[in-house]
């Protein structure tokens, strides 16, 4: 997870024996991981906000605040990272991103709330969860300018797929890299690994959680 502002690329689809053996040979940035996350899906909520299990598990909520062409810049905060039972602070995050789509969850306040009553009380106020289980891992690529982490997962639910992502990355606190230049590293990576020439569909999380839930596949 890049905490703070980063920009990013990701593709859903398919890859091809070249990407396999390029990706191969960069260094790894972490093992491979099995994650589960419940995204919960609303018509119109642009924030990603979802329950995992897993690596970083809990309630985590990431904002995007940019685009430029299929590159989105995206926030993320360590303290917007939960862990379950939810408390009061955590349920009240989530209600006000909720109301900005008109969905009013409970007032939970001095309450510690489960995944399964948090979950409950989503369903009851009209979100729609959507599961997806995936495999993942990630490589490191120097980019002109910084590091592009590399990330490789494979999707089993709702959707059997790939999805690739790339994002600036530093290992310690946000490196000091423009707009310009975070892009310039991103566009460095597509065209080393040559993604252009993959199957892969440009879009993220929340536009794929938004195919699935009304039954499509990407």
């Amino acid at each position: 997870m890049a905490y703070g502002l980063h920009w990013e690329w990701r593709g859903f689809g398919a890859v091809s024996g070249s990407f396999v053996k390029k990706y191969s040979d960069l260094p790894l940035l972490f093992e491979q991981q099995e994650v589960d996350d419940l995204y919960l899906w609303v018509p119109g909520l642009k924030v990603n906000a979802k329950f995992r299990t897993g690596a970083e598990g809990g309630l985590k909520l990431k904002r995007i605040k940019d685009r430029d062409g299929s590159f989105e810049k995206w926030f993320e905060k360590p303290e917007e990272l939960f862990d379950f039972p939810l408390h009061t602070r955590a349920w009240k995050s989530l209600s006000d991103i909720l109301k900005e789509v008109d969905i009013q969850l409970p007032d939970c306040s001095g309450s510690k709330l489960t995944r399964e009553k948090a979950t409950s009380l989503l369903k009851e106020a009209g979100c729609k969860p959507i599961l997806v289980k995936k495999q993942r891992e990630a490589k490191k690529w120097q980019a002109p300018n910084g590091t592009v982490k590399v990330e490789w997962a494979c999707i089993f639910e709702p959707q059997p797929l790939v999805s690739i992502g790339l994002e600036n990355w530093c290992e310690d606190e946000p490196a000091e890299v423009s707009d310009e230049k975070a892009k310039v590293d991103l566009s460095a990576a597509i065209d080393f690994l040559e993604l252009h020439r993959e199957p892969l569909k440009i879009m993220n999380y929340v536009e794929a959680v938004e195919m699935w839930a009304g039954g499509g596949r990407i």
